[in-house]
């Protein structure tokens, strides 16, 4: 037994020391990944954490826990290895013998590629964080030589660092995922915000226009009314108007605070920063963007609908410009007075 630990503390640090042994060399790298997990788990969650790192300070003069102690972290740590399992086997390490023919400084130039990627696709600090801690329960343990190097101070800030700000701008990495952990009905809400735009209070004064394909919000933000087009986006209207009826019905804007409630949780057990219910918002002008660029007849349509100037509709064939014809439309859709507010969602 590891000398100066009481009693059970011992032999559980014995048995996190003991994993990396268990595992053939045919078994995949994702499920060793979780089975680490699911040990260091059931290791851990009926462990005080606190009464745990004072027995490690007192052994090892540094105050940690090698275990995972509630079930929302695993289910963190465990999203955020199975995404380090899917670049994996990308990259054709899909076994634990295809791990094992990597030298430590070839894992190394893995792991650095691995946050190089999340940085890249617009993970935040605090998810490369979680990402950070994922690997360093998991993977130093199947292999032991990367651990200093997964423990290393000016690594983890290198890693973590290149990741967006932390702010509760922008939308969620993985919005999908997010609104399928959400009660039915808060998915619901989620899914309209991101289908139209709406800032959440907005539902409630969405009327339906099937004759028109347009979605009318009236005495929005500044006590403006405006319309959305949809005529170019039919099975999204349809979808979107069932939505709307459905939740006005509801009276979902009375439940509010078990909305956001909800969508914290989600955001905990898939290791996302919290953003609100705005980010779906975000999320709908991201996506709208990429739309108007690649359906130039939509934008030129939605631009005579939104009356713009004739400048503003000659930039829709101007591909140096095009960019103000997009925001002249988004700022329409998403119901700012300002051009460059538009930006300010996906800038």
């Amino acid at each position: 037994m590891v000398a100066g630990l009481k009693e059970p503390y011992m032999s559980r640090v014995e048995s996190v020391l003991s994993l990396q042994g268990g595992f053939d060399m045919s078994h995949r790298v994702r499920h060793i990944l979780k089975s680490v997990l699911d040990d260091l788990y059931e290791l851990g969650k009926n462990v005080k954490k606190g009464e745990l790192q004072r027995q490690m300070k007192e052994l090892k003069k540094e105050k940690v826990s090698h275990f995972i102690h509630t079930s929302t972290t695993k289910v963190r740590y465990e999203r955020a290895a199975m995404k380090f399992a899917d670049y994996l086997e990308e990259r054709g390490i899909k076994r634990k013998r295809h791990l094992n023919k990597l030298d430590t400084e070839q894992l190394k130039q893995v792991i650095d590629d691995y946050f190089k990627k999340l940085a890249e696709e617009k993970y935040s600090k605090t998810t490369i964080k979680v990402h950070v801690c994922a690997l360093e329960k998991t993977l130093a343990i199947v292999r032991p030589d990367i651990r200093d190097y997964l423990a290393n101070d000016e690594n983890r800030i290198r890693w973590w660092s290149a990741g967006v700000e932390s702010r509760k701008r922008g939308s969620y990495v993985i919005p999908n995922k997010i609104r399928e952990k959400l009660k039915e009905e808060h998915r619901m809400i989620a899914e309209a915000q991101s289908l139209a735009g709406f800032r959440v209070r907005e539902i409630a004064r969405a009327e339906v226009d099937r004759l028109n394909h347009q979605i009318i919000i009236h005495k929005a933000k500044g006590g403006r009314t405006r319309i959305l087009d949809f005529s170019h986006r039919r099975e999204t209207f349809e979808k979107l108007a069932s939505l709307i009826e459905k939740l006005k019905e509801m009276h979902y804007e009375q439940h509010l605070k078990e909305y956001y409630k909800d969508i914290k949780n989600a955001c905990k057990a898939l290791g996302e920063e919290y953003r609100a219910s705005h980010a779906f918002r975000y999320e709908y002008v991201e996506k709208r963007v990429e739309q108007l660029k690649e359906n130039k007849e939509e934008l030129k349509d939605l631009l005579n609908k939104y009356n713009a100037d004739e400048e503003t509709k000659s930039y829709a064939d101007d591909e140096n410009n095009i960019d103000r014809a997009v925001d002249f439309v988004l700022t329409r859709e998403i119901g700012h007075n300002r051009l460059k507010m538009s930006r300010y969602y996906y800038k």
